[in-house]
């Protein structure tokens, strides 16, 4: 199986942008998680950093005094997401990269739904880790997949949809090991469902991690 391509990526998510949050809402079992996680996060005129935002549906409706700054791949779901939320900022960038130090540093950092095409776990961490602010909350959500067994694995995400193209998934040693090393602080994991694969007929689950930077 090839590794992911950005570029099949960003294709594929532009092809269904506008018609992705109705399906998202049926498939997915995070939103709610993520919605409590930000209503004890966000503090008043924080940052919030959205990694693979999507067309912005984790972030579109906090208050106006929150700046978000979303990124993803896709420029059609960075549009719709503009369309959203135009007080936001968006940008095109791939979570395998380093984040941008002209971005500025965040108060809460969110990578849940995304981190399906992360091919180095604790790189991309560490990326967040050096984009939080002192004392900054993050959530992270890494496909655990419990039926291939221990390691790091790879299954195909979408033959329909990206032929050859790589879901990644960590067990969850290897998540705390990427977390340790990002110099990120634990401070709640769970096994949850986060999405129903429709095309394969199961439930995807992530090992969700709320995390401090110390």
């Amino acid at each position: 199986m090839n590794d992911s391509s950005v570029e099949d990526i960003a294709t594929y998510y532009d092809e269904f942008a506008p018609h992705y949050v109705p399906g998202w809402r049926s498939v997915q079992y995070y939103g709610p998680l993520v919605a409590d996680f930000l209503l004890r996060a966000l503090t008043p005129e924080c940052r919030v950093l959205d990694v693979g935002c999507g067309p912005g549906q984790l972030t579109s409706e906090l208050p106006a005094d929150v700046e978000v700054l979303g990124c993803d791949v896709s420029p059609r779901m960075l549009a719709s997401a503009r369309r959203a939320r135009p007080r936001g900022r968006y940008e095109l960038h791939d979570l395998n990269d380093p984040v941008p130090a002209a971005w500025g540093r965040f108060d809460v950092v969110l990578a849940v739904g995304c981190l399906e095409f992360c091919r180095d776990l604790s790189a991309t961490l560490a990326h967040l880790a050096a984009a939080c602010a002192p004392g900054a909350r993050v959530l992270v959500g890494a496909v655990e997949d419990r039926v291939l067994g221990p390691g790091a694995r790879q299954r195909e995400f979408s033959a329909e949809g990206l032929p050859g193209v790589a879901m990644h998934t960590y067990d969850a040693t290897a998540q705390l090991a990427a977390v340790t090393a990002a110099g990120l602080a634990p401070y709640e994991y769970r096994y949850v469902p986060a999405w129903r694969h429709e095309e394969y007929g199961y439930v995807v689950h992530y090992g969700l991690w709320e995390l401090r930077r110390v």
